[in-house]
């Protein structure tokens, strides 16, 4: 009987060392970022609302939030950011050659990407949706209505592959020109090279405000994809691929607990719910087996603000897109939007 005991204590022994040991692999990407004082993060040439540098050459928008966040949450200053815009092309070969930490530039999750490029995707921060920009003076109301139209697209995007797919689909006859940069696709549909351009019902937005007349056109309501965004990082490297999954779920997390930015020091001082202490490091050693502060995600929140803050600033109604949460609203809201729980 007690050697049964003993065997099944030195059993146990054996797998919480084990699963100690597994918490405590040692992270190259975590290492790096930690050695040289900085995140290095890949954003959007310029999409307002999502990632763009302002006149003073300040990187805002949503993504450009989340880079920020984890930099506050590795390093504890959200100011430790340093941007490399990226074109669609450019962005695969310079995530994976390691020239940055992740991708967060509004980048859609796909089977293909995931599968074939050496890719992780992280969880969603925005749930975007595939439509058009035309000319009010067209008088179109729906894709449908689009036969015979030309339209420009940035080469080699999902909404490139998806408007072909859907208008061969449905028998339309549609011409797609196609541009290295989405610049320079939303460039030629303002000279009315092309009578519409296609991207994200978001992206859309952002670029509408880039045009000579930006009240002369109008974002169709109707969506023929479902494209859900999040940030990207390189295959392997676990630990650091849960830090950015919980700094995004830590975001979401914040906004379902009602911790902001301005009451995050009043909920870390006062609050008796067994999550929000755990989310704020008062409790539990959640940063710690991440190899990161127990303050780690106050100061993400600290600094940043919760997943709804940053939504109302960069893309909501605080913004000029004045986009609605639609899906990026809470799901206990009429949303997509959870996270798993800080257990």
């Amino acid at each position: 009987m007690f050697r049964r005991l003993a065997a099944s204590a030195a059993l146990m022994l054996c797998f919480a060392g084990a699963a100690s040991a597994q918490q405590l692999t040692p992270s190259p990407t975590l290492d790096a970022i930690k050695a040289r004082g900085h995140l290095e993060c890949g954003v959007h040439l310029g999409l307002p609302g999502f990632s763009f540098a302002d006149d003073k050459g300040v990187w805002q928008g949503i993504d450009v939030d989340f880079c920020k966040a984890l930099a506050a949450a590795i390093l504890g200053d959200a100011t430790k950011v340093k941007y490399t815009p990226t074109s669609v092309q450019q962005r695969w070969p310079i995530l994976q050659s390691g020239q940055v930490d992740l991708l967060s530039r509004n980048t859609t999750i796909t089977f293909s990407r995931n599968a074939s490029l050496g890719v992780n995707f992280l969880g969603i921060n925005f749930y975007e949706g595939q439509t058009f920009i035309v000319r009010k003076k067209a008088n179109i109301s729906k894709p449908d209505e689009m036969d015979g139209a030309t339209v420009c697209v940035a080469a080699g995007s999902t909404e490139e592959k998806q408007a072909t797919d859907w208008f061969a689909e449905r028998g339309k006859k549609v011409t797609i020109v196609n541009f290295q940069r989405n610049d320079d696709a939303i460039a030629a549909y303002d000279a009315e090279r092309c009578d519409a351009y296609t991207a994200g019902f978001g992206a859309l937005a952002g670029q509408r405000s880039k045009l000579k007349a930006p009240d002369d056109h109008v974002i169709l309501t109707q969506l023929i994809s479902n494209d859900p965004q999040g940030p990207t990082v390189r295959y392997g490297d676990e630990r650091y691929q849960a830090v950015v999954r919980w700094v995004l779920n830590g975001m979401i997390a914040a906004e379902h607990f009602g911790i902001t930015s301005k009451n995050v020091d009043e909920m870390r001082r006062s609050s008796t719910n067994g999550e929000v202490r755990r989310i704020l490091g008062v409790e539990g050693n959640f940063g710690q087996m991440l190899g990161l502060s127990n303050d780690w995600l106050y100061n993400a929140i600290k600094q940043v603000g919760n997943y709804g803050e940053s939504y109302e600033r960069t893309v909501g109604m605080d913004s000029p897109l004045k986009l609605p949460r639609g899906p990026n609203q809470l799901w206990t809201k009429g949303g997509l939007l959870f996270t798993s729980p800080f257990q």
